[in-house]
């Protein structure tokens, strides 16, 4: 009798997608950190009559906090890429402070539902994830 019909506990069937979901949030959260490195510099990526979500509100200086978050974020999806469990804390705390930062030094006016949303989601998704992680 042939073991070949169990499948080890870290199987590409069951990691395929998580590291779906981490190639999506890669290519996400590279596309604000591109944003944020431009408003940095002082440029406008984006032409339209409406920017995306709170990058307008960082220009100069003021975008490095969110560089420095988005980084975080980006550190912990790739260690949850490598299935390195504290990779979730980590993005979990960079979205908690993507999301708060803004709050705080602009106030509640600049609250976006849509932001909580896909962050409450993602984090959600991971989160279910966290079983074929290690530490």
């Amino acid at each position: 009798m042939s073991d070949n019909h169990i499948q080890p506990k870290h199987s590409n069937n069951n990691t395929l997608f998580l590291r779906a979901l981490c190639t999506f949030s890669l290519i996400i959260t590279g596309f604000w950190i591109i944003i944020y490195i431009t408003r940095l510099f002082g440029f406008k990526l984006i032409a339209s009559s409406q920017d995306f979500s709170n990058a307008h509100l960082f220009s100069g200086f003021s975008a490095l906090p969110m560089i420095g978050f988005s980084l975080l974020a980006l550190t912990g999806i790739i260690l949850m890429w490598k299935l390195k469990k504290h990779g979730f804390y980590l993005y979990f705390a960079a979205q908690f402070l993507l999301f708060n930062y803004p709050l705080l030094i602009f106030g509640t006016e600049h609250f976006d539902l849509n932001e909580l949303f896909f962050s409450s989601v993602f984090i959600l998704l991971f989160g279910i994830n966290l079983r074929y992680m290690k530490n």
